[in-house]
């Protein structure tokens, strides 16, 4: 799966953090909870890599990814904001929020497992289904829309869950920026 990226996602794990990478991790932890200003935040920076990523004509369609207990109000908030500022930008652009992809059941959140010292959901585990009906594929983008992302498998769990669709997130720790 192909995932646009705004910025990585660095554990001070790793090493010191730079003034700009603290930054970072509060609007991904901001994002979980939206508030409005990590969400306009998001939407500004990631807009323009959407807008190019797909050809002019090109409807995009920003699907938000379900939190571990399934809930959609967080990434759908920022699927909103970021159609809106997609509209503000690019007026010529069509895009549209839907709602694609839902959990069969809560699961244990990957963020909390990995803090027990446990892997991280994989695959089936995430229990993604999808909830849409049928989708046009005619000049069309599907975006999965998610705060963060750090080994991919949620993204690529919703994806197969529907068959198709690349993934757009705020900040992403496994993965160069794309």
């Amino acid at each position: 799966m192909h995932t646009i990226t705004a910025h990585k996602y660095v554990s001070p794990r790793s090493r010191p953090l730079t003034p700009d990478e603290v930054e970072v991790r509060r609007i991904a932890y901001a994002l979980k909870i939206p508030t409005a200003e990590a969400c306009e935040i998001a939407a500004r920076d990631l807009a323009p890599l959407l807008d190019a990523a797909e050809a002019a004509g090109t409807v995009i369609v920003v699907m938000p990814v379900p939190s571990s207990t399934g809930a959609v109000d967080a990434n759908r908030q920022i699927a909103n904001e970021l159609a809106a500022e997609i509209h503000r930008r690019f007026p010529d652009r069509r895009v549209q929020v839907k709602i694609t992809v839902g959990r069969k059941h809560p699961v244990e959140s990957s963020c909390v497992r990995r803090r027990r010292g446990l892997p991280g959901l994989r695959g089936e585990e995430h229990a993604m289904i999808r909830v849409a009906g049928p989708l046009t594929a005619t000049a069309t983008a599907y975006y999965f829309v998610d705060n963060m992302a750090t080994t991919g498998s949620t993204l690529d769990a919703c994806r197969a869950a529907l068959g198709f669709g690349e993934g757009i997130v705020w900040a992403d720790e496994g993965r160069a920026l794309t």
